[in-house]
């Protein structure tokens, strides 16, 4: 079996491979300015409120039963808090942990598949994939399910290929864990996954005891909390979980934009490794005498099959087979037009990270930003020369100053303390944003509303709203001209305009890139407040 050019496992322990993925994964985990997403604030915001009520059945927010997902993160969060405090670190620790286990795991299965001198390569550009570097450290389910996923395909091939049909239970973990993260898609890309690989390699195993055992196991795993949500909540949960947020998702139309979305997010996500991935696509011609390249192939096609049949497509979907595509990259050495192709990528971005050096930031941001262009520039220079690992490792350096000193510097927290101060004992609202991350910035309860209407009598019973300047914008002229700021600070938009960008880089002035956030009340004499009393 070929093998991926790279410094071989002796060179590099485990123990060091495993400290090197935790420096990508934890540095700055904890910090509010290390950036989020949407879907996280959704996430955090349910942990904390099922740890704040006790609660380990329902996940809720402000206190409305919300199905989204099933509750193993939050479990898993709630475990943290109780360890950790309730706080980011403890909320995002599992997932994280999870991609730091996904990496390993990724490496181990490239050792089965093609060698032990794959093993280190295989971990290190799993981890340093752009995709996972970033939703693995955040309280998202991408993480946790591809290890699901990995689990399975490394059952399957223990399985099918070396004779141990006992790890077909590892297919079951990977099936009972996914149907609590995902809900059922989860364990029918899981029942794809191994089971097409076992009906095209050892397909007697399907009808053997460990097959029924990983049922059974998967079954034991995933069923409870659904039978006892459907015992305790009957047609509500019914409603909102099977229906709205999945049979509702099949039956939609479907679009060319929703899945140019999943596979254009699927090889951006992928980078800088995308080309060493598309390099080994003709392997897959071979898939019948390749039954490595095989299960890469049928991971990979479950997980894109399953999410291209749903209308709503987000660009991280595909990253539960990233592991995969990388096990596939690894297989034998790149070409030399993949690799000098990778170094150009590598060197360019090393080139971006010295233009944002025009704005005046931090002493600390600059010296990240330095060193982070030199990682990839060493990187560059490595995979050039067919150093695959050390390639991957430099990219690894460039990620940890990038994510764990670099974004926390210039991007300012959810809450500042000067202005947490300012709102303590105060009943806190959000208007405009997911509650989530205002909950754990504040460490205490921050509750939603929607509508102006909602918004004005949070305000009359003596609350405090916190919002953005459009969000202030859009109030109504008279609760806008009695509500009076608490406390005023500065955040950066989820999405910029790339003028805006341009414009504030030319100009060197950042703060073209931020807008106001406020914390406002109605004064006690205001007509609203009056009508509070």
């Amino acid at each position: 079996m070929p093998r991926c050019a790279g410094v071989s496992r002796s060179s590099l322990p485990r123990a060091a491979l495993l400290a090197v993925v935790l420096l990508i994964y934890l540095p700055a985990l904890g910090d509010s300015s290390s950036g989020t997403h949407p879907d996280e604030s959704y996430y955090l915001g349910i942990s904390a409120e099922m740890d704040a009520r006790g609660e380990w059945l329902t996940p809720t927010i402000d206190g409305r039963a919300c199905w989204f997902k099933p509750p193993l993160l939050y479990w898993a969060e709630r475990i943290a808090y109780g360890a950790l405090g309730r706080g980011f670190l403890g909320g995002r620790l599992p997932a994280a942990l999870c991609a730091v286990a996904l990496a390993l795991l990724t490496g181990a299965l490239a050792r089965r598949l093609h060698g032990p001198a794959s093993e280190v390569p295989a971990a290190l550009l799993v981890a340093t994939t752009f995709g996972l570097a970033k939703f693995g450290r955040l309280a998202m389910m991408d993480a946790p399910m591809a290890l699901a996923f990995a689990a399975a395909a490394f059952g399957a091939w223990r399985a099918a290929e070396e004779d141990h049909p006992p790890s077909l239970l590892w297919a079951g973990v990977g099936a009972g864990v996914s149907f609590m993260l995902k809900g059922p898609v989860g364990a029918v890309i899981v029942l794809l996954l191994a089971g097409g690989f076992l009906l095209a390699r050892r397909p007697g195993l399907l009808a053997s005891r460990w097959t029924a055992g990983a049922f059974a196991l998967g079954a034991a795993i995933g069923l409870p909390w659904y039978v006892a949500s459907l015992l305790v909540h009957g047609r509500a949960f019914f409603q909102f979980f099977v229906v709205e947020q999945n049979l509702a998702r099949f039956t939609e139309p479907w679009t060319l934009s929703g899945e140019a979305t999943l596979l254009v997010g699927f090889m951006v996500f992928l980078l800088p490794w995308t080309l060493l991935v598309l390099a080994q696509l003709p392997a897959l011609r071979r898939v019948r005498q390749d039954p490595a390249a095989m299960l890469c192939a049928i991971w990979i096609g479950a997980v894109l099959l399953v999410f291209t049949i749903p209308a709503l497509k987000w660009p991280h979907y595909g990253l539960t087979c990233a592991p995969a595509a990388v096990l596939l990259a690894v297989r034998a050495p790149p070409p030399r037009w993949a690799r000098l192709a990778t170094a150009v990528a590598l060197a360019v971005l090393a080139s971006v990270m010295l233009l944002p050096l025009r704005w005046p930031l931090p002493a600390t941001a600059q010296a990240a930003l330095v060193g982070a262009a030199a990682a990839l520039a060493g990187g560059a220079a490595l995979v050039a020369r067919a150093r695959v690992a050390g390639s991957a490792l430099a990219v690894g350096g460039a990620l940890a100053l990038l994510l764990g000193v670099t974004v926390p510097a210039v991007n300012p927290p959810v809450i500042p303390a000067q202005a947490l101060a300012a709102l303590t004992g105060r009943d806190l609202y959000v208007y405009g944003y997911v509650p989530g991350i205002f909950t754990l910035a504040a460490g205490r309860p921050v509750h939603r509303v929607e509508r102006g209407s909602e918004l004005e009598r949070a305000l009359a019973s003596g609350g405090v709203v916190i919002l953005d300047a459009r969000g202030l914008r859009g109030l109504d002229e008279r609760t806008r001209s009695v509500a009076v700021p608490v406390a005023r600070w500065e955040h950066i938009p989820g999405y910029l305009a790339a003028g805006t960008v341009l414009r504030s880089w030319r100009e060197r002035e950042p703060a073209l890139m931020f807008e106001p956030m406020l914390a406002v009340e109605l004064p006690g004499g205001s007509a609203l407040g009056a009508l509070a009393r």
